[in-house]
């Protein structure tokens, strides 16, 4: 569709077609609501709400009932479907077209939203990552995971599959942190269970010492999955901050000074680097190493919120073929900064 062309005929459309459309999406992340509620949290006057609502019932895209307005399986069925078009006509497109040129990656999908401010922008990285992921898998692949709560979004919104898949997921590093939920084993484990194909766990921390691993290597499970992780076809990972990182593994002080006052900003495997992406400081960790990071065929780099700026940026440097999901606070940020630099 030329986008442009529809839109210099109907200049109105543009409005009318994001309306409906984030509205319908605001019904997918919110569940069932009254109206008045929909108008109060969309800022949205009643009678647009009462009039758009109307209109999308009669498509069967919604369904009114005492309880409230519920999207449809037909309405969730469209959000997917008119997704390309709603980022083309809300900026989305033309935004990620920037962010690959300032940061010279080879793809950048940019979804709607700020995930310091919105839980639901954390659904919408889950919804787009999942897209990009049954959209990349191959039979006979083996996907690594890490672990995170933008990561747990997307075995969250991962759809259930209608037969089984010949893939393997596997977690690309130990357990870290309290949170089951967010631990890569858990992650790998729904989203394989949601794509019907196996999955194999790394039942180790992520901190484990060299004596801990080299007795644990004596398993057999725990070497075969180990390597796998040196053949991974492609590895879905979350970005991490410095700083954010230091404090899960409880780095020593005089550690985490050194890491600091070297500039580091990111964190990936283990591996800290500054802002230009030079590695700083190497810690223990569990899983794939950043020489088997470089070897891997297929990257997707996933990362929201104004603070993850930084990191995003530093992680993007180390492979310009990555495909990278980030979202809109941090593309507009991630902009204002290049243009401080020219």
């Amino acid at each position: 569709m030329n986008i442009d062309l529809v839109t210099s005929f109907v200049p109105e459309f543009r409005n009318i077609f994001i309306l409906r459309y984030e509205i319908l999406e605001f019904l997918n992340l919110q569940g069932t609501l009254g109206r008045r509620s929909l108008s109060t949290k969309m800022n949205i006057s009643e009678r647009i709400i009462r009039d758009e609502i109307s209109i999308l019932r009669d498509m069967n895209f919604v369904e009114v009932s005492p309880a409230g307005i519920t999207i449809t399986k037909e309405g969730k069925n469209n959000l997917r479907s008119l997704l390309n078009i709603y980022k083309e006509l809300n900026n989305l497109t033309e935004l990620s077209k920037k962010i690959e040129s300032v940061l010279n990656v080879k793809k950048v999908i940019v979804v709607k939203g700020s995930s310091e401010k919105l839980e639901a922008s954390y659904k919408n990285l889950g919804i787009e990552t999942a897209n990009l992921i049954e959209k990349s898998l191959c039979s006979g692949d083996v996907l690594g995971v890490t672990g995170g709560k933008t990561l747990s979004s997307i075995a969250d919104e991962m759809q259930m599959s209608d037969g089984e898949l010949d893939v393997t997921i596997i977690p690309a590093r130990g357990s870290l942190g309290r949170s089951a939920k967010f631990q890569a084993n858990s992650i790998a484990s729904k989203i394989a269970t949601k794509l019907g194909c196996e999955y194999e766990l790394l039942p180790v921390p992520d901190t484990a010492s060299p004596e801990a691993m080299t007795m644990l290597m004596d398993n057999l499970e725990v070497r075969e999955v180990y390597k796998k992780l040196k053949n991974l076809d492609i590895l879905v990972f979350g970005i991490g901050r410095a700083d954010v990182m230091i404090d899960r593994r409880n780095i020593d002080d005089k550690t985490r000074d050194m890491i600091f006052e070297k500039k580091a900003v990111s964190e990936a495997f283990g591996h800290y680097f500054d802002i230009d992406g030079n590695e700083v400081y190497r810690s223990q960790s569990i899983g794939i190493t950043i020489d088997d990071f470089f070897k891997i065929p297929r990257i997707i780099g996933v990362a929201g919120g104004f603070d993850k700026v930084e990191a995003i940026i530093s992680i993007a440097t180390l492979r310009p073929e990555m495909v990278l999901v980030i979202d809109e606070s941090a593309a507009n940020e991630i902009l204002n900064i290049k243009s401080k630099e020219n």
